[in-house]
């Protein structure tokens, strides 16, 4: 492929988010509570990136659950981090996916497991993932199956 794009069924997502100073705390490193925008960031990204060429990047979506492992600190010499985004399970209404960030050396800092839920703002209710989202969706995650077989053996 040309010009950098991404294939969901070859490659995990990935995108590169810029650190800001006001990340940082008292301490030197990013406060916790950053890594949850920067994953929020990176999802953005993701439905745009993934969804948008198949008219489909206006889907409703919420965020049903958010579950954070902290592994190591990203320090002040880390001007950007990388998030990675693979998709996990799709269900009838909803998503999971595996985030992964890592701080500018490369090193993973922090991984996420999160739960995406197809919404109705109109009746406040979760609806059923559109047949296009779903296709989209299921090619990545084919793509995340072959790399857990692959690591496990």
């Amino acid at each position: 492929m040309s010009g950098g794009a991404q294939d969901p069924a070859v490659e995990p997502f990935r995108c590169t988010l810029q650190v800001r100073w006001a990340d940082f705390d008292q301490f030197g490193h990013v406060n916790n509570v950053k890594y949850i925008e920067y994953a929020q960031e990176a999802r953005i990204l993701f439905i745009r990136n993934r969804f948008s060429s198949f008219g489909l990047g206006n889907l409703p979506q919420v965020v049903r659950r958010t579950e954070i492992d902290h592994l190591r600190p990203v320090m002040r010499d880390s001007t950007t981090v990388d998030v990675e985004i693979e998709v996990v399970h799709v269900g009838t209404t909803s998503y999971e996916i595996r985030q992964t960030i890592y701080d500018s050396a490369g090193d993973i800092c922090c991984t996420l497991r999160v739960v995406m839920v197809a919404f109705d703002p109109s009746t406040s209710s979760s609806v059923e993932i559109p047949s296009g989202v779903r296709n989209v969706l299921e090619a990545a995650k084919q793509r995340a199956a072959i790399t857990e077989q692959g690591s496990g053996t």
